[in-house]
């Protein structure tokens, strides 16, 4: 576990996806995403090397439904771990909304297989909160950017001026993730690309203000990450 930046770390070890510990001490320690199932013993090795179980954590935070960032959500669910996630992939996870499906379209072959495997596979569990757009939470602001998911959302650490942004805003290029360089919604795993897109526009034409990008996938982005998300839109036609 490494330190990103205040109280912000990241579980390095996990490969799939990123997680973050959000630390404000004893009663005040929260995930944002719990990563893929496939990755459980990493994410408990991480968790026991901070000094930490399950049991240590107020709750899980997820930025969007998708089993690579919500995997272990039913896990830690079972430990004691209170689940929150947007109210419209709660829907979707407890099964009240229909399940908008990913199809390969135009995206590679290993795209389409990851998005077939979502598909036969989801998460499914009942949130213990669902969100809403404006809510505050651990010290974040909740911004519903639907698209990705039905539910997606941006978490914004004002304290440290650090963008939480799951897979609307990537620090990687999928679908393997190892080109690190900012990146827009990868089609494939969009139940809406163009809404997502819409989205991403919307939130930064509105002027909410952050310096350190902690996307749900690659490295950091650490001082100047909104002017080269800025310059990322404008060159994409999305200024």
């Amino acid at each position: 576990m490494r330190p990103v930046v205040g109280s912000i770390l990241h579980l390095r070890r996990l490969l799939v996806s990123n997680v973050w510990l959000l630390d404000g001490g004893p009663g005040d320690r929260w995930l944002v995403d719990c990563g893929h199932w496939a990755e459980r013993a990493t994410l408990a090795l991480e968790l026991r090397a901070a000094g930490l179980g399950p049991r240590d954590l107020t709750g899980v935070l997820l930025t969007h439904r998708h089993s690579d960032h919500a995997g272990n959500a039913r896990w830690l669910q079972s430990q004691g771990v209170k689940i929150h996630a947007h109210r419209a992939d709660a829907e979707v996870l407890d099964g009240t909304r229909p399940r908008g499906l990913l199809e390969r379209g135009e995206g590679s072959r290993l795209a389409g297989f990851l998005a077939r495997f979502e598909n036969r596979w989801p998460v499914r569990l009942t949130v213990d909160r669902a969100l809403d757009d404006g809510d505050a939470i651990a010290g974040l602001e909740v911004h519903w950017v639907p698209g990705h998911t039905e539910g997606s959302v941006f978490y914004r650490h004002a304290t440290t001026r650090a963008l939480l942004s799951g897979d609307t805003l990537l620090a990687a290029v999928p679908p393997l993730t190892i080109e690190q360089r900012l990146a827009l919604p990868y089609p494939t795993f969009c139940v809406d690309l163009a809404q997502a897109l819409a989205s991403l526009r919307a939130f930064h034409r509105s002027g909410f203000d952050y310096a350190h990008l902690l996307a749900g996938h690659g490295r950091p982005v650490l001082g100047d990450a909104r002017a080269r998300a800025e310059a990322l839109l404008a060159a994409e036609g999305l200024g």
